[in-house]
């Protein structure tokens, strides 16, 4: 979404350092990197902005299925009795695509909400563990640890998440099937013209990229869903795979389908000229499943963070005291008010 460039003062002299390889001040660095930029005018509102635009672009998304349902029914309406697949198959499978996404994108608004309202618990539980005095106040912030956990099952994120996953992986062999088809009436089998295996690369970077960066702001106790959105994000263990994720993105943004075919038949001509509208016309859904995946996993990052936390709090007194658990802590706090923010401004564009 944003473009800036990094502030020039939180420019790493290299950007390839993984997480897991820096010593523990390197990593307190970076956890106070990421809560400065979190702090700088601007960077909060910007974040919100962009969560609307993802709205947004969900929102509209509606409008690009019919678009192409109208486009399938005119070609039937016109030479349906030539094409018989297109009412048997292709119709009825649009239509099963349309109404997954709509329930999906229902489940989304649903989650972003329940999160918004999820995360005032979770800071109410990290506000207790911040004021801790006393070895009964920390195990009564254990407790209040274990009943978030409980009653935020991370499987209620995933469940959202794998359904963005799944149906960006229905539409692409749709695409596939109906390129297929409609080159099938080519005399000659070398004009399908399909790149199908430079989209699969693509994804397939961008499913590995988002996994490396997931894990990163995990690590660093971030929400990813800063880095997905916010690409001037400052931290290094992050935006080491921003930008090459979103080159990947925009790469395959750029890929089309087509099927080239010397044909004279009109009914053929409207057939191909149908495949190519569709290619043109189709819910571009790759990218804003994956944003959308972002806000569903807010969910359960929230709980992952307090199964940590109280892990961390089992040593006893003592962690308290230690300056790399103080800011982590001080980290996942001043993110709750973004998130929140963040949430609902989406949830309010569908």
């Amino acid at each position: 979404m944003a473009t800036d460039a990094p502030p020039t003062a939180y420019k790493e002299a290299s950007s390839s350092i993984e997480w897991d390889t820096l010593t523990e001040e390197d990593q307190m660095k970076q956890q106070e990197e990421m809560a400065k930029f979190l702090g700088e005018l601007g960077t909060v509102e910007k974040f919100i902005e962009a969560c609307k635009d993802v709205g947004r672009t969900a929102a509209a998304i509606g409008g690009e299925f019919r678009t192409v349902k109208n486009g399938l029914a005119d070609l039937h309406a016109k030479y349906g009795h030539h094409f018989f697949k297109l009412i048997i198959t292709y119709i009825p499978r649009w239509d099963w695509l349309m109404t997954r996404w709509n329930e999906i994108l229902l489940s989304s608004k649903k989650l972003a909400i329940e999160t918004a309202l999820a995360l005032i618990h979770y800071g109410e539980v990290l506000a207790v563990i911040a004021d801790i005095q006393t070895q009964s106040q920390l195990k009564g912030a254990q407790n209040a640890l274990r009943v978030y956990v409980e009653s935020h099952p991370i499987s209620v994120a995933t469940e959202v998440a794998d359904g963005f996953k799944n149906l960006k992986i229905d539409l692409q062999d749709f695409s596939e099937d109906f390129a297929t088809y409609a080159g099938s009436y080519c005399s000659d089998p070398i004009a399908i013209v399909v790149p199908f295996e430079s989209i699969k690369q693509c994804q397939e970077t961008i499913a590995d990229l988002d996994d490396k960066i997931q894990k990163s702001a995990m690590a660093l106790g971030c929400s990813a869903v800063f880095g997905t959105l916010l690409s001037d994000n400052p931290v290094s263990s992050i935006s080491h795979y921003v930008v090459p994720r979103n080159e990947a993105q925009a790469k395959l943004g750029k890929l089309n389908l087509s099927i080239g075919c010397p044909v004279t038949l009109d009914r053929l001509i409207a057939l191909i000229a149908m495949q190519t509208d569709f290619e043109k016309f189709k819910p571009d859904i790759t990218g804003i499943c994956d944003e959308l995946s972002s806000f569903a996993n807010i969910w359960a990052f929230a709980t992952l963070q307090s199964i940590e936390i109280n892990a961390a709090l089992d040593e006893g007194m003592v962690v308290l005291t230690r300056k790399k658990f103080q800011m982590k802590l001080a980290l996942l706090i001043i993110q709750i008010e973004p998130l929140r923010e963040g949430l609902r401004a989406y949830a309010a564009q569908i």
